[in-house]
């Protein structure tokens, strides 16, 4: 199953449950015979005035809860009245358009004036002028529902509520998905046409191999790609050129200086005494231009000096 059609049997499922609780209610309500009249006295500003100032000092209630009105609020109410004028009749789990309905019921049930609904929770109601306590019939009247009955009455309409609640979230929730996959929908359909318009501007290569072919078949294409090889040869052949003379300018100068130095021959000296005889006496004369080059950038002063460093050294010996 999708999410919509999950969304469509919940949905159906609660409208089902809604119309079974409209039934049971219809069946729980009390058949009424003969509709009770209500004809409320009519006060003066100044009565209204003093019995509203004693109706909201008083502290005698009577409490209305979950079950609503029943036998046992009405009997409450004129066993109140029987001993006091006024009375606070303070409703609870109720909002506040059904404590006003709950307060014109109680007027009609019961004879008594509504004053006043105080702090949208709490109703004060006047007896009357006249008020004589009445019958059995008239302090827990038939047309009420009794204690057990009011109560599966306050829990159908507790569920009612619930249901009433939650169809028009599981509506918005439908209006999303349907427009989600609207959107999602429109979206394909714009990929699917960019796709469409790729493919189109795609170059065709197949009629690459036909050209190759003819081009190959054509004499002009030959003798042109002909043409095109020897141009590059010539190329790579002057490149090469180049680069060997570079190669030649870019030779190390060591060798160059290398080449100077004398050769010394590998022949094998008849006296090898006289040879080392020769090589210090090359090494005293090349010490000795050594000292010449160095004495001829000396000074004076640094020329007295080495000799006085001389002779030291030959006392020291």
């Amino acid at each position: 199953m999708t999410a919509e059609e999950k969304i469509l049997y919940k949905l159906r499922k609660a409208r089902k449950k809604e119309e079974r609780i409209v039934e049971g209610l219809k069946k729980i309500e009390p058949k009424e015979s003969s509709e009770m009249t209500h004809d409320p006295e009519i006060l003066t500003p100044e009565e209204h005035f003093y019995f509203l100032k004693m109706g909201r000092k008083c502290k005698n209630y009577v409490p209305v809860g979950r079950r609503g009105i029943y036998q046992g609020v009405i009997l409450n109410m004129h066993l109140h009245w029987k001993k006091h004028q006024t009375l606070k009749v303070i409703v609870k789990t109720f909002s506040a358009e059904e404590v006003k309905e709950i307060a014109a019921e109680l007027a009609r049930l019961t004879g008594g004036i509504v004053l006043e609904i105080h702090e949208e929770n709490t109703i004060i109601m006047y007896r009357g002028k006249n008020y004589a306590q009445p019958p059995t019939e008239i302090m827990s009247p038939r047309i009420t529902l009794s204690r057990k009955k009011a109560l599966d009455k306050s829990k159908y309409r507790d569920g009612l509520r619930a249901v009433k609640k939650y169809i028009p979230k599981l509506e918005q929730e439908l209006e999303l998905l349907r427009a989600q996959a609207e959107t999602r929908s429109e979206n394909r359909s714009d990929a699917a046409e960019d796709v469409q318009n790729t493919e189109l501007d795609k170059p065709d290569f197949g009629s690459i191999p036909s050209m190759m072919e003819c081009s190959e078949n054509d004499p002009t294409t030959e003798s042109l790609m002909a043409s095109d090889s020897e141009d590059l040869s010539d190329i790579f052949e002057t490149d090469s050129e180049t680069e060997t003379e570079e190669k030649a300018e870019l030779r190390p100068l060591y060798l160059d200086q290398f080449d100077k130095f004398p050769v010394q021959n590998d022949e094998e000296h008849e006296d090898f005494e006289e040879h080392l005889r020769q090589i210090s006496i090359d090494s005293r004369n090349a010490k000795s231009l050594g000292k010449d080059e160095d004495s001829s950038h000396f000074d004076e002063v640094d020329k007295m000096f080495l000799r006085a460093a001389s002779l030291l050294k030959k006392q020291k010996r």
